[in-house]
């Protein structure tokens, strides 16, 4: 296992070195740049010196093939260099500390919302088949694959900040909170709306897998035995039953973290939320390259670590696999 794991490991570094190329190649085929964003935002820049734009495009090295460039994007990089962000004038590495853990924040609760959620409900819908609650079920499944997140977000603002008045409509936090439980309620009462929004759709695609993937099982012929042998439905159903289906199960709840972080872009952007999916948006509208690639890198990043956690949960969940 642990050959394994260093063998994984060590795939990473040219899997993620050929996506860095790829978003670096496409992040600059985008038309404009930092210097020129910042023309736009102020016509008036440079006007007095035209020639000057072209020095400052030679000092940052924005004149140079972009081969060039990534070759010294990389120098640095590897040197925990991450460089300075065009719209916030502030380093990378220190956004990217910034924001990371409220990401966390948001997208590990709205996992496990999720995940509490969606396994009862796919559970019993798979026991009562065909059942009043199955097609319930079906039916809640099928409209929130439907709707999408930005959607489902403003329907929640609207409801329960505007109308009930019971959650804040935006922020991570309130101003002026004093005191350590107050804060701490604050910050849990701005978490609520955005992670219920980022589970909730994920709920529905949850579902249906977990409800297939237990009716398949159950309808295998060493579950037909167990029951002939007298074994108790509850017994069949949780000790044989579902543990045989958590494999698919595993590979859709692992294999969709990083769906949690896209995702994010939306719900973060909708409630102002702090997080790395707003500071992507930011940094792609803003043509900020710098600080777009080190966002997407760490996404990519987060991908890979959720297949190779995957991995891992097969052999903890079946004993039968084993990894030479």
């Amino acid at each position: 296992m642990k050959k394994y794991l260093v063998r994984r490991l060590i795939e990473v570094i040219p899997i993620l070195l050929f996506i860095s190329i790829l978003i670096f190649v496409i992040l600059n085929a985008m038309p404009g740049d930092a210097l020129l964003q910042m023309r736009m935002e102020n016509p008036r820049a440079f006007a007095n010196d035209p020639e000057a734009l072209e020095r400052l495009r030679a000092h940052y090295g924005l004149d140079q093939p972009v081969y060039v460039r990534y070759g010294v994007w990389l120098g640095k990089m590897l040197q925990g260099e991450l460089g300075y962000s065009s719209t916030y004038r502030v380093p990378v590495l220190n956004l990217l500390k910034s924001r990371i853990p409220n990401t966390l924040i948001l997208t590990v609760t709205a996992w496990f919302i999720g995940l509490i959620v969606a396994l009862p409900i796919g559970i019993y819908s798979a026991i009562k088949k065909y059942s009043p609650f199955d097609f319930l079920a079906t039916g809640f499944a099928f409209v929130g694959i439907s709707l999408p997140h930005f959607w489902f977000a403003l329907m929640a603002i609207i409801v329960f900040s505007v109308h009930l008045g019971w959650l804040p409509i935006s922020g991570m936090s309130s101003y002026g909170i004093t005191g350590t439980w107050e804060a701490l309620i604050d910050r849990i009462r701005h978490l609520i709306l955005p992670a219920c929004i980022l589970g909730f759709v994920q709920v529905a695609y949850w579902v249906r897998y977990i409800r297939t993937s237990l009716i398949e099982v159950m309808n295998m012929d060493y579950i037909r035995t167990a029951y002939s042998k007298g074994i108790t439905r509850k017994k069949v159903i949780f000790k044989h039953a579902l543990k045989n289906a958590l494999i698919p199960i595993i590979t859709i709840l692992a294999l969709d973290i990083p769906y949690f972080f896209g995702g994010a872009v939306i719900v973060e952007t909708v409630f102002s939320w702090p997080g790395m999916g707003r500071l992507m948006y930011q940094a792609v509208l803003g043509s900020d390259h710098n600080l777009a690639i080190n966002c997407l890198i760490f996404l990519a990043l987060v991908t890979l670590m959720s297949n190779l956690m995957a991995d891992f949960l097969y052999a903890f969940v079946d004993p039968r696999i084993r990894y030479n």
